[in-house]
């Protein structure tokens, strides 16, 4: 039988071995590396692209609010010049005859103010009379009369120039609409602002109106006219289609014929969109450059694996010099940057459109002093504590946080509720004072609050905007020590704009004796007589109506103007008397308060006495009412009581009862009334008005002690029977209250002081 023939077996020597070994393992190496590379480049290169569009919305999301804020300011404008006397006549002669004087002093950014009828007309003020051709101006406030409107642009055949109109309806005495009063503003205007947005090389910003033609774009031939792209790929995106489409990312043509990276959104409050324009090519650069990079990076693996590493780190270097990335962290604080931030809160809403979320806006309570004080290093030291205790408190509830400048912090959280969320935000309020306290310099931050309700108006409010509200509500506590942090609401920006234009407009409201007094009378218990009266301002507003003290008191004591409003009141008030008396009519003593911010009793005897001086009536009809809670200390107090008792005037306490030293002070200040407050009778008394006997023992009480101290009383606020009779049983001299009577007009009062 034969023997099998044996196989050979091929051995490798140990190095001929080792050598294969490595050339297929750097082999694998290689193909895996390149794998890989290929697959992170994709990933960055579509991370690129997204990032790309985010930020494009983000820029165009930014100029469309600052847009509206310009905007704004017009509205401003517009509201002062609808308070001109003769638009109430609606006689259009009478109407441009003011306008035209006015026009001198017009902004220098609106070229000229203009009166529309109804029929088209528009009297201007820079004496034009002509019909108006965008007649979407009167038609749209006749379809809505409280309608402020911001129209489309029109070209101006007198002028050569494109101008829109911002209008707002103007009314008769009667409430009628009688007209429009309108600003002409130059498109020119718009476009300085617009043509400030620079990307890159070719990129720009633009904006259309309702009509799909172009307000603004760099190619002032376009001035309104619409486009339609040449390439049939892209026609249907036309400037009219994306006027109608009004926000959204579109791959399309520019005027240039460029291919574009196309993002659209609208400006709030208009039928405008803003439009940002950045040349494909320049969007395509990247991957240009990336997949160079690629082809670079394999012939360099081919040499040597550490050349292959030191090529990832140069491509990756190259990448993000090429995205022109900046450092998202602040640097002294470690936190976001504030555009960080705005990204970061942006993605969060938009992955959450259905949450509620609550932003807060946070500084520190007078910081420039502090600045100013201590040195920009203490200034800073504080930020980093500041800006560390903060993030502690928004890590706990999972929320980012950023800052802006100086000393200014934003967060952002997800909530469950408003109200869960503003239990846990006064927690931590608590918490972060603590924490300062203990500092080497404390200090007092104050916040800002917004939040997005998915079921409410603002479901689609930008981070920005978010930011603004806060921003806003911060600032309405700027003057109130007490109050730290205040939370953005309509009420909230109403009652700020009423303030506003209660500022703009209390000195001409003075002027044109807007403001009137009112009396009400002061009734002698024991016979039911009247005794004498109060005097009390009231403002009858061309904008807001008769207005109650409430509403503009306050903001008169805390801006300064309570004192001239003071003095008004004492000659209106004088006057009165003098012509009762020239008439042979009654008189009773009249009461006037003195405000709190009077602080210099030489400074108001002098101007008090100037105006008493014009008339011949005896000081014993006029009684000055002091506060006990005023700004001045008791000797000042004192002084003014005595001077005006040298000058033969009573003097009355008002509000007396209220202050935390009202016991002392009648021994110390020299006044002839104790005139207890309102607030202090209700609070002896049930809802029925009826008061307990513990109350009426410590009020028996009061009354006694002022009698002993030879001061009459009178309560105010009396107003149920049962409150009458309590006072008198215990002797308190007079009541007043609408149990007597309301405060009356002078005619009114007149007629009620031949009564008595």
């Amino acid at each position: 039988m034969a023997k099998k023939k044996k196989k050979r077996k091929f051995y490798l020597d140990s190095q001929t071995e080792k050598t294969v070994l490595t050339i297929v393992a750097v082999s694998f190496i290689l193909i895996i590396t390149l794998v890989f590379n290929r697959i992170v480049s994709n990933k960055i290169l579509e991370q690129a692209h997204k990032q790309t569009k985010l930020d494009c919305e983000n820029i165009v999301s930014g100029y469309s609010e600052a847009i509206k804020f310009c905007l704004m300011d017009y509205f401003t404008i517009i509201d002062s010049y609808s308070h001109i006397d003769s638009l109430e006549t609606g006689d259009v002669n009478i109407i441009h005859k003011q306008l035209q004087e006015l026009h001198p002093r017009i902004p220098s950014k609106i070229n000229s103010i203009a009166y529309v009828t109804f029929d088209y007309k528009a009297y201007i003020s820079n004496g034009l009379i002509r019909e108006i051709e965008t007649k979407e101006i009167v038609d749209a406030h006749k379809k809505d009369f409280s309608l402020y409107n911001i129209s489309d642009p029109e070209y101006q055949k007198g002028t050569g120039d494109t101008v829109f109109y911002i209008s707002k309806m103007i009314y008769d005495k009667d409430s009628k609409p009688t007209g429009i009063i309108a600003q002409v503003i130059s498109v020119s205007t718009l476009a300085d602002f617009v043509s400030n947005v620079k990307i890159g090389t070719k990129g720009y910003a633009f904006l259309m109106d309702s009509k799909g033609r172009f307000i603004t774009h760099p190619d002032s031939s376009y001035i309104l006219k619409s486009f339609e792209p040449t390439d049939e790929r892209y026609q249907y995106i036309s400037s009219t289609f994306l006027s109608h489409e009004k926000i959204g990312y579109f791959h399309t043509q520019n005027t240039r014929n460029e291919d574009i990276e196309l993002t659209i959104t609208p400006v709030p409050g208009t039928n405008w969109i803003v439009g940002l324009s950045i040349p494909t090519s320049q969007i395509q650069e990247l991957p240009n450059i990336i997949n160079k990079s690629s082809r670079i990076l394999f012939l360099i693996i081919l040499v040597s694996i550490l050349f292959f590493i030191s090529a990832e780190i140069y491509i990756t270097n190259l990448f993000f010099k090429h995205q022109r990335v900046t450092t998202p962290i602040d640097p002294l604080t470690k936190l976001w940057t504030r555009e960080k931030f705005e990204r970061e809160a942006k993605r969060i809403m938009k992955f959450h459109p259905n949450s509620k979320f609550m932003l807060i806006e946070s500084d520190i309570r007078g910081f420039k002093f502090i600045n100013q004080n201590y040195g920009e290093l203490v200034a800073d030291k504080i930020i980093i504590q500041f800006s560390r205790v903060l993030n502690k408190q928004i890590q706990n509830v999972n929320g980012i946080m950023g800052r802006g400048f100086a000393d200014h912090f934003y967060s952002f959280v997800k909530i469950s509720s408003v109200q869960q969320a503003m239990k846990v935000f006064q927690k931590n309020v608590d918490e972060v004072n603590a924490k300062i306290k203990n500092l080497d310099v404390p200090f007092i931050p104050k916040f800002g609050i917004s939040f997005v309700l998915p079921d409410g108006k603002n479901k689609n409010v930008t981070i920005q905007a978010l930011i603004g509200q806060a921003s806003f509500a911060k600032s309405t506590i700027k003057d109130n020590m007490l109050k730290q942090y205040s939370i953005y609401n309509s009420r909230l920006l109403n009652k700020t704009n009423k303030e506003q234009y209660i500022e703009n407009n209390m000195e001409q409201a003075l002027e044109n004796e807007e403001f009137f007094v009112m009396y009400q009378p002061k009734v002698d218990l024991a016979t039911d007589k009247i005794v004498g009266a109060e005097a009390l301002v009231r403002w009858n507003s061309p904008k807001f109506g008769l207005m109650a003290p409430s509403d503009f008191i306050p903001l008169f004591e805390r801006n300064g103007f309570i004192t001239k409003l003071d003095f008004y009141v004492y000659n209106k008030v004088f006057n009165f008397i003098q012509r009762q008396i020239d008439a042979g009519k009654d008189v009773v003593p009249i009461s006037v308060n003195m405000s709190r911010n009077h602080s210099k009793p030489e400074k108001f005897m002098h101007d008090f006495m100037t105006i008493f001086n014009k008339y011949s009536f005896p000081p014993s009809l006029i009684q000055v009412e002091i506060i006990e809670r005023s700004f001045m200390d008791n000797n000042t107090l004192k002084e003014i009581t005595d001077l005006l008792h040298k000058e033969g005037f009573t003097v009355a306490m008002d509000d007396f009862g209220s202050g935390e030293s009202s016991l002392n002070m009648i021994t110390r200040i020299p006044v002839d009334v104790l005139k207890f407050d309102r607030t202090f009778l209700l609070s002896f008394t049930n809802s029925e008005g009826v008061s307990n006997k513990e109350s009426e023992s410590v009020l028996e009480l009061l009354i006694n002690l002022s009698k002993t101290l030879n001061k009459e009383t009178v309560f105010e606020g009396v107003e149920t029977k049962e409150q009458r009779d309590f006072l008198k049983s215990i002797d308190c001299d007079q009541a007043q209250g609408f149990f007597y009577s309301r405060p009356l007009s002078e005619p009114d009062f007149v007629r009620y002081l031949g009564r008595k």
